[in-house]
Parts: C-alpha cells; sequence; structure tokens
C-alpha cells in the first residue's frame, strides 16, 4: 500500500504545525531561538519527493528568502512534487505597505528601521537575508507561470509589519521539466532591462542558477 501524501511545513522555526511534516535547519543554524520543533532537519533547497507524493508545501516568511532564479526552481520543482490539485500556501511581507510605511513623512524614524528590516531580514545568520520582495500582484504571477491557479490573498499584519498570505492549487497536470526551463527564461526575461548583450548574459547566469536548483529538486519517479 502506498503512503498517503505528505503535507509540508518548510523552514517551520518555532512554529509546530499538527498533520504536517515541519522542516527547518538544525538548531546550530539558529542562534536565537529558545526552541526547535522541526520534525526533520534539513536545507530545504535540497529537498526531493516522489511525483505526486505531497498534499501541500506550505511556508511563513520563508520564500523570501530565496533568490529569483531559486525560486523559479523551487515552485516548479513543487509543482512536480504534488498531487492533482495540491497546494501551495505562501506568507511573504508585504513590499507595497512596507515600502510606504519607509517612504512615509509620518512614520518614525525607528518605525522606518523595522520595516527595512521587515524588508531585507533580521541578519544573525547566513540564512537570514531576504533576496526578493513580493507584492500580491508578483507572487500571484511567479506561481501563476508554473501551474497553480490563486485560491486567496490575505493581508495581514504582526507588531507593526505588513504581510499577506497566497494560497494556491495546482492545476492542469504537472509540467514537463523542459516547458518549465521555458517558462522560467521567459519569467525571467521580465526583469531585465532591455535587450543588450550585458543583459542577456544576465539571464543566462540566471537560468544556470536555475537549472543547478532545479537539477536537486526535480520529483524523482
Amino acid at each position: 500500500m502506498s503512503e498517503p501524501p505528505l503535507k509540508l511545513h518548510l523552514g517551520c522555526g518555532e512554529r509546530y504545525l499538527q498533520g504536517y511534516l515541519n522542516v527547518d535547519y538544525p538548531p546550530s543554524e539558529h542562534p536565537v531561538q529558545s526552541t526547535n520543533v522541526a520534525d526533520l532537519y534539513a536545507n530545504i533547497a535540497t529537498l526531493k519527493y516522489p511525483a505526486g507524493s505531497i498534499e501541500e508545501v506550505r511556508l511563513h516568511h520563508v520564500f523570501e528568502h530565496f533568490t529569483r532564479p531559486v525560486a523559479c526552481a523551487l515552485v516548479a520543482a513543487w509543482n512536480s512534487w504534488l498531487q492533482p490539485n495540491g497546494l501551495i500556501h505562501i506568507e511573504v511581507p508585504d513590499l507595497h505597505r512596507t515600502a510606504r510605511a519607509i517612504t512615509s513623512p509620518l512614520t518614525s524614524l525607528r518605525s522606518k528601521a523595522v520595516a527595512e528590516r521587515h524588508l531585507f531580514g533580521s541578519h544573525e545568520a547566513h540564512w537570514a537575508v531576504h533576496y526578493e520582495g513580493y507584492t500580491p500582484a508578483l507572487l500571484k504571477k511567479l506561481v501563476g507561470t508554473f501551474g497553480f491557479v490563486v485560491q486567496k490573498i490575505e493581508k495581514n499584519s504582526w507588531r507593526g509589519t505588513y504581510n499577506f498570505a497566497l494560497v494556491a492549487r495546482k492545476v492542469n497536470g504537472t509540467l514537463g521539466k523542459a516547458e518549465c526551463s521555458s517558462l522560467t527564461e521567459e519569467y525571467l526575461s521580465s526583469f531585465l532591462v532591455d535587450t543588450s548583450e550585458t543583459e542577456k548574459r544576465l539571464l543566462a547566469a540566471w537560468m544556470e542558477i536555475y537549472t543547478r536548483q532545479i537539477e536537486r529538486s526535480w520529483a524523482d519517479g
């Protein structure tokens, strides 16, 4: 008898979710955490699961820690892991609302500093850096590129910081690896400033990073 699909909580920190496999770095990589609740200690960028074996992939304030090419590869890989109609649940800082707080003349200097930390990371460890910022529209575009349809977007705040959570469902079957590579190139091309040779080389460098990550993460079987 085959195992039932897993629900993954990636980068769980000190928050344990019942019914999920809670995954995070080992305690040695968390200098300020008081507890460690992970069921599995791992670098989540090295995880790989069989095709169709996952029911949900969930991340709270983790996805922004990945560079743009790696983020593309992870979403593509999650599509390959997920069963039909599987879910991704991603919560990230809200770039738009946080930037508005930083630039507002009514925001105190201390609040501006907290907002800047919220966008760029807490910097106490090698992983505690944010490489990308998202608005609901930007994240919707990214997950939609790789075969997900957004079911819900909810904005929230915590201790004066602004966030949003997106839930999206896998549709239209599993995308092939070659198709995902083409989709990634098209998506990343939207970040080029022009079509100069320098920008083309930049895109090629991004695609090399994407390719290395997708080979690490693409589903077995």
